[in-house]
């Protein structure tokens, strides 16, 4: 038996006024319940228990000593009733980086569902660029994150990917200007366009998939939101670049219509949840990066 053993003799001894009874709280046998109790009072020097005929009284001593260990007990419980709490998926944190634009249209449902069945197990989600998601990873203030593919960082680990699939939009005025909904890029690019900021991974995107055709374009408004990129497309500001998630509604609704290119199709993009290699997530971190997953890989299929 260790010295917490001890202890633990010597607390329930107190609360059941009886060494014998005490044993029987903890399982274990009476001599090692008494010999517990010897090896405890060996140790500090003190005489901790009265035997009577009917059980055992504090000395003094024994007073003193069992005011700290009950506080300490205590404690130690709680303790011990966390980590179960934690165990279990009751309670712990999850720290979560990713965009606004990936937070509202492809996390969302999962936050939801997430919360509602852990309501014990804090999110704390801080936004940013997928660059910026990344450097706090590695970094060490978030556990997860979810961005756009590639990483930014070659030191992060990709635990689930999503394809997603950029598209042009325009409001269906500007498609009866253009005459069809099938058009060359050459053609497009004469027209008015309404792009996300220069930094967005978006952006890059889409000049890295003009430079493969020898194009290059300077749009005629930025914004700094999906929100307002969808915005600014429905009020026939111009045609946009998009993920096509991101429009689903416009598109069902018919506020904005797709746009195809007769020869230049774009081509796929992906998103994934990331984490760091050489990093042991919480209980709570890692039971949430894996229902992440897979969620991510079932909306892959």
């Amino acid at each position: 038996m260790s010295a917490m053993d001890y202890y633990k003799v010597f607390y329930h001894a107190v609360k059941e006024g009886s060494i014998t009874k005490a044993a029987q709280q903890l399982f274990i046998t009476q001599p090692s319940a008494s010999y517990a109790i010897k090896q405890l009072e060996d140790q500090l020097g003190v005489r901790l228990f009265i035997r009577q005929a009917k059980g055992v009284m504090l000395t003094e001593e024994g007073k003193a000593l069992y005011h700290f260990v009950e506080q300490s007990y205590l404690l130690l419980q709680a303790g011990e009733r966390k980590i179960t709490e934690m165990r279990t998926y009751h309670a712990g944190i999850v720290r979560l980086g990713a965009s606004d634009s990936l937070c509202k249209y492809y996390l969302l449902p999962f936050l939801i569902k997430f919360r509602r069945e852990h309501p014990g197990i804090r999110i704390l989600l801080s936004h940013g660029k997928s660059e910026d998601i990344s450097s706090r990873l590695q970094q060490g203030t978030i556990d997860c994150g979810v961005v756009h593919l590639p990483a930014a960082s070659q030191q992060v680990q990709v635990q689930a990917v999503k394809p997603i699939q950029e598209c042009f939009l325009a409001a269906p005025e500007i498609v009866s200007l253009l005459g069809s909904t099938s058009l060359s890029l050459g053609e497009l690019l004469q027209h008015p366009f309404v792009m996300l900021s220069e930094q967005s991974r978006t952006r890059a995107f889409f000049n890295a998939y003009l430079h493969t055709y020898g194009y290059t374009l300077t749009p005629d408004m930025e914004v700094g939101s999906v929100d307002l990129l969808l915005e600014f497309a429905r009020r026939g500001l111009g045609i946009s670049f998009i993920t096509r998630d991101f429009a689903s509604q416009d598109l069902q609704s018919g506020s904005l219509v797709e746009l195809t290119t007769t020869a230049q199709p774009i081509p796929p993009r992906s998103i994934g949840v990331i984490t760091q290699p050489d990093r042991t997530l919480s209980l709570a971190a890692s039971y949430f990066v894996q229902a992440l997953a897979i969620m991510m890989k079932a909306q892959a299929h």
